[in-house]
């Protein structure tokens, strides 16, 4: 049974993952997976340099500052070829994100498969081996500390760290930017299962520690902000017995000290300095990076909301779970991306408060007690540097949430040994209603992202007069969100421009009775009567629209031209 509802709940987190990652829209911004970014690198690798295999269009290099965001804004922002966060130097473009996933996994699967692994598919393996990490993790967890635990746990468990980890956040959109994090991810999560195995079989103790090592090596090769979290390594050591080892402390510094000092001579082949990433040189759509503060003590409790409590905005359409408006984020610099507060809306992160009490009230072993500290560090420091940086956004919360979600599981094991009988109950039934919470929004806020990011696109093939492809992705974001206004007022759109004008007008008709107050539905909808022959009718709906924005300069003289033929 207790294999059955564990299965079950794995195949439900990891068809998930292959929904979201496939609604997404990451490798539609290339003709073939073999022109995505991480794919670019790997080609330049094997073709025995460090910089993208790509052309820098001949336009970017003759800008007076190609960094200006203005100047650089179409060469950015064109799906079909961005150049978005990519660093320029020298006349080539490189990745400023962490070269391991190209080592690791992007030209082991191309020499393995003979083909070019799409980001998106790359963001689920990762996201599932962390997942298959933390499973084992926490049954070893439960087999040692908590033998006496329900059978469904194990179900309960997969949820928690399959579902309330974020994971499908991430997933909505797995480009470029969430490789390395989900990398990360796994990276970590494998530190701390071989940290477990250093904490609970001596014999082996120093080959452990020197995988955890490892580990923690390539994750900071593929990220370099997870170092502070290696200080976890310390942790075997406050054990006199690996003290007294040699062979430990070679175990813990050498493996990461090889993967640092290779970033460092990657970095300075590429830029000249062992600590340049490239982030000097990224193109970027917000200030010059070069002169962005990143962190600062004055961004923490702005995003101690962002991160941690920040609400969303509910309605009665799907996904029901909606991106607030950007008014209410108040960003910092960096700017605010798809946010939601982690401890607000998957609430069942809160059991995580229950292993530190756990630990004081029942002592359950030096091991336990060392490996919970490990875990705890590596979540709180990820967590504590994001709180500082200039930018929040539901990616960078991918970097600790899943460590609040192992913890969590962990918790809620422990709820269950401390608490028998009513009280027991009682809190069985708190930590499972906050469970199908914390299970379906990051669902629902997935499905969302995916709305958002296809509405965008299909905004810019419009404006370029890209009319299949723009019906393309109003197709798919109404797929997702029948009732999304946004997807419904592009559809019309398309439709007018097939010349559809009938079918245009009943769509505006419908979306201006279901949003009278949407000034851009009233101006369509004037537009196409327009178009048919109807200017009193027009006329009307153009009023509407000036009366509901009147600083659209586009409403305004459409209503003046309207206006004018009448007389």
């Amino acid at each position: 049974m207790e294999f059955r509802l564990g299965s079950a709940a794995f195949i439900v987190v990891l068809a998930t993952y292959l929904f979201l990652g496939g609604m997404g829209v990451t490798d539609r911004d290339n003709r073939s997976p073999r022109d995505a970014a991480y794919n670019l690198l790997a080609r330049g690798i094997m073709a025995g340099h460090l910089y993208a295999d790509r052309e820098v269009p001949a336009q970017l290099a003759q800008l007076r500052d190609p960094y200006d965001p203005v100047a650089n804004r179409a060469f950015r922002v064109d799906p079909r070829g961005r150049l978005q966060d990519l660093s320029y130097y020298r006349g080539r473009l490189y990745l400023y994100f962490g070269v391991a996933p190209a080592l690791l996994l992007f030209i082991p699967w191309h020499l393995l498969t003979g083909g070019w692994l799409p980001h998106w598919v790359a963001v689920v393996i990762l996201c599932s081996g962390g997942l298959l990490v933390n499973l084992s993790l926490v049954r070893a967890v439960r087999a040692g500390v908590f033998p006496g635990s329900p059978r469904w746990m194990a179900a309960a468990c997969t949820l928690i760290l399959g579902l309330g980890s974020y994971a499908p956040v991430l997933l909505a959109r797995g480009d470029m930017w969430e490789i390395p994090i989900a990398f990360n991810y796994l990276a970590v999560s494998a530190a701390l299962r071989f940290l477990w195995e250093a904490l609970h079989k001596p014999r082996r103790r120093a080959w452990w520690i020197a995988l955890a090592s490892a580990s923690l090596g390539a994750a900071f090769a593929s990220r370099f902000t997870v170092l502070p979290a290696a200080a976890m390594l310390a942790v075997p050591f406050l054990v006199p017995e690996t003290r007294r080892g040699a062979i430990n402390w070679v175990a813990a510094a050498v493996p990461l000290a090889l993967c640092m000092g290779g970033v460092a001579l990657y970095n300075e082949l590429r830029f000249g300095s062992p600590v340049e990433f490239g982030t000097r040189y990224m193109l970027f759509d917000g200030q010059n990076t070069g002169r962005l503060q990143s962190f600062s003590t004055s961004y923490f409790w702005t995003n101690v909301r962002l991160e941690l409590f920040q609400g969303v905005e509910w309605r009665g359409m799907f996904p029901f779970a909606h991106e607030p408006a950007e008014w209410l984020l108040r960003p910092n610099p960096g700017g605010v991306e798809h946010i939601s507060g982690a401890l607000l809306n998957a609430p069942v992160l809160w059991a995580a408060l229950a292993v530190p009490g756990f630990l004081l009230l029942r002592r359950p072993g030096r091991g336990f007690a060392l490996f919970a500290a490990a875990a705890g560090w590596a979540t709180l420091s990820a967590m504590a540097l994001l709180l500082f940086f200039c930018g929040a956004n539901s990616r960078y919360q991918f970097e600790f949430v899943p460590g609040l979600a192992l913890l969590a599981s962990i918790g809620v094991m422990a709820l269950e040994s401390a608490l028998p009988g009513a009280p027991g109950v009682v809190c069985r039934c708190a930590w499972l209603a906050a469970l199908v919470v914390s299970s379906a929004f990051p669902v629902l806020y997935g499905i969302d992202r995916c709305v958002i990011d296809h509405d965008y696109y299909a905004i810019f093939f419009l404006d370029r007069g890209d009319i299949a492809d723009a019906g393309h992705e109003v197709d798919l974001a109404r797929m997702l969100s029948p009732g999304d206004p946004l997807a419904r007022l592009e559809h019309g759109v398309v439709l007018g421009a097939e010349g559809r004008k009938a079918e245009a007008l009943q769509v505006f008709q419908a979306l201006v009775g279901d949003f009278p107050g949407d000034a851009m539905a009233q101006f369509n909808l004037a537009n196409t009567l327009a178009d048919l022959g109807r200017p009193d009718e027009a006329i009307g709906h153009y009023e509407e629209a000036y009366r509901l924005s009147p600083d659209n300069p586009v409403i305004r003289a459409a209503l003046a031209v309207a206006r004018a033929r009448k007389r």
